[in-house]
């Protein structure tokens, strides 16, 4: 995919969707008093070619992430910065700027890849981490050990698991050290995946036993969240035409999986399920739920 300009940037920057965007990321470092932010990124998109939108990308260190599947053509990498410098706020901004332009992009018939994806606060990068970004991505296939990849890190992907995955499976990205996950959205938000503690997750249990009995990764889905994992590249296309319409809500999300979890189990055509739902979106839309 080519490169954006850095004029496309600038231009972005002087959207007051920008500018509300950044008061509320602002918004969330002064609140959670955050000292340093690491971001991934997805070489696949542009390479480190991405690196020379950003003031000082020619020295920016990063870290690479070891090739979660052997077909990806490059690697995920990591920066971190330091959110008490004006170096580090610049990045902070570009980055942000970059991330609204990809997802802004991203219409009905121009699909655009995700570069900038998830947003960590205070997760300094180590060893501990880079295992973990690399062990969330991968999968057992149904009734096999043999891995399957799955691509978390894409703000498209993650808003899909945020919905799917089991509280247990959530509890194991929590214990991993990631508590929080920040990303942006279809609806152009930066948008917080807050991770269950144990207590959330077994109130009544005797923590400590009930977590050595929980499943290590990688993930071991169900065949419902296969099927609807083999479905997100038509259900994003259908957020794509909705989303310069209505707001992409929790109600929308659920109407789009259930119609995916129909097509997939051959209960329902594909247009079928277009139909259903305009349909159920009709009736919302005049309530108020649209723009």
């Amino acid at each position: 995919m080519l490169i954006p300009k850095v004029e496309f940037l600038d231009d972005i920057q002087a959207t007051d969707d920008y500018q509300k965007q950044l008061k509320a990321l602002y918004l969330i470092v002064s609140d959670n008093q955050h000292q340093t932010l690491t971001v991934l990124i997805d070489l696949n998109t542009y390479g480190t070619a991405v690196f020379d939108l950003l003031d000082c990308g020619i020295d920016l260190p990063f870290e690479r992430i070891k090739r979660i599947h052997h077909s990806f053509s490059d690697n995920l990498a990591l920066i971190e910065m330091s959110l008490d410098s004006s170096k580090g706020q610049r990045l902070l901004e570009q980055l942000l700027a970059l991330a609204l332009y990809e997802n802004t992009y991203d219409i009905s018939g121009y699909p655009h890849s995700r570069s900038v994806c998830l947003w960590l606060f205070d997760q300094p990068i180590t060893e501990t981490l880079k295992h973990s970004i690399y062990l969330i991505g991968q999968a057992y296939g149904m009734g096999t050990n043999k891995r399957r990849y799955l691509r978390y890190w894409d703000p498209r992907v993650i808003q899909l698991l945020a919905y799917l995955w089991t509280a247990e499976q959530k509890l194991q990205i929590h214990q991993l050290g990631l508590p929080h996950i920040h990303y942006v959205d279809w609806n152009n938000e930066m948008t917080v995946l807050t991770l269950p503690t144990p207590n959330e997750v077994y109130p009544a249990a005797n923590i400590q036993k009930t977590l050595g009995q929980l499943k290590p990764l990688p993930f071991r889905f169900s065949q419902q969240q296969w099927q609807l994992l083999e479905q997100i590249e038509w259900m994003n296309m259908i957020k794509r035409q909705l989303k310069e319409q209505i707001v992409i809500t929790d109600r929308v999300y659920d109407i789009i999986i259930s119609q995916a979890l129909l097509m997939a189990q051959r209960q329902v055509t594909q247009q079928q399920a277009v139909n259903n739902i305009v349909k159920s979106l009709e009736q919302p839309r005049n309530q108020g739920v649209g723009r």
